[in-house]
């Protein structure tokens, strides 16, 4: 076949003769050309210098240097394979990393819903007071004040119902000592049994607006801050639905059920309950 040549380089003389063995030597074809050329070079040069001109002598020369330049190419070819095998093993160890992550996040994610759990089925007796003024407790006698908004409540006896403990939610209070910045610290109140703690929490809900020397006073489950701050997006949800005199309720975690006439529904995402809500018009009476 014939020789590629570069633009500009004229082979003549000897190096002709041998150019056919260079590309058997060494098959890249610009690089045979530009061996050929810097040999004429070399060879140009040699004769102004009074060097030998022999081909034989070139010939031994060049063949070297090609085969000096193929091995080093081979090395390198050796190692370029080596690292794409190797990045070709990296990427097949990072798949198997992140398919371990996904399936480790949901682990994770499994454990902290069960942790979660856990934690507000152990405060399933905890009722919450709100708006218990400050320094209402006889000697820091938590649970006595608690026992007479309890009697006041439920306007009976409540020898029947066991109050375990009471005490006011740890938080900062003012300069004069009488409230936080959000008003008097809440007091928490652990009753024996969940039927107690039920019959006080449906006796408020009853009540509505219940009142314990001249201030209002409300009554709320114990959950943890995430459960809380889900329930807490139903608020204005609550407030429509008591407006418009409809039944509600809320189911562990964060669940809201809703009487629309003789329609149950159910809603997670407090946006839409709101919007179905809001558009919902009680029938007149005798209708």
């Amino acid at each position: 076949m014939a020789f590629p040549r570069c633009p500009g380089i004229r082979i003549s003389g000897h190096f002709s003769a041998f150019s056919d063995q260079v590309m058997e030597i060494f098959p890249c074809p610009f690089l045979a050309s530009l061996s050929l050329s810097l040999m004429k070079n070399d060879s140009d040069s040699g004769d102004e210098g009074g060097m030998s001109n022999d081909p034989r002598h070139d010939r031994s020369e060049l063949r070297s240097e090609v085969r000096h330049t193929a091995a080093r190419l081979r090395q390198r070819n050796s190692r370029i394979g080596e690292a794409e095998n190797r990045v070709s093993q990296l990427e097949d160890e990072n798949a198997v990393l992140t398919a371990n992550t996904a399936e480790l996040k949901s682990k994770v994610a499994l454990l902290e819903g069960r942790i979660q759990y856990q934690e507000n089925y152990s405060r399933r007796n905890n009722l919450r007071i709100k708006g218990v003024p400050e320094r209402s407790e006889k000697g820091n006698n938590a649970l006595e004040c608690v026992m007479d908004v309890l009697r006041t409540l439920q306007d009976q006896d409540t020898d029947q119902i066991v109050v375990e403990r009471a005490h006011r939610i740890p938080a900062t209070l003012k300069a004069d000592g009488q409230n936080t910045s959000a008003g008097p610290r809440h007091i928490l109140v652990r009753f024996l049994r969940f039927a107690d703690r039920e019959k006080v929490r449906l006796r408020a809900r009853e009540v509505r607006s219940f009142q314990w020397r001249g201030n209002k006073i409300e009554f709320f489950p114990d959950f943890m801050k995430e459960v809380q701050e889900k329930r807490n997006k139903f608020f204005e949800v609550r407030r429509m639905c008591r407006a418009k005199g409809l039944k509600y309720t809320t189911q562990y975690p964060a669940v809201f059920w809703v009487f629309l006439g003789k329609e149950r529904l159910r809603f997670e995402d407090a946006t839409a309950a709101k919007k179905i809500i809001d558009k919902y018009q009680p029938p007149e009476e005798g209708e």
